[in-house]
């Protein structure tokens, strides 16, 4: 069941952010993002302006 797992705020996972902005109120799932952070090599933020600049910009 989805209610049973751990809740955190999800400014702990701001870092990984270019840009970080805070979210008041908003709960993450403590597993999935643990597991994300740590697949990501270091010093990685989203988005990763390496790719970016090559997207299409309107």
């Amino acid at each position: 069941m989805q209610d049973d797992r751990y809740k955190v705020l999800g400014d702990l996972y701001n870092r990984i952010f270019v840009t970080q902005s805070s979210s008041q109120g908003l709960t993450v799932d403590y597993y999935v993002w643990n597991r994300i952070f740590s697949g990501l090599p270091k010093g990685y933020q989203l988005p990763d302006m390496a790719v970016y600049t090559f997207l299409p910009h309107k």
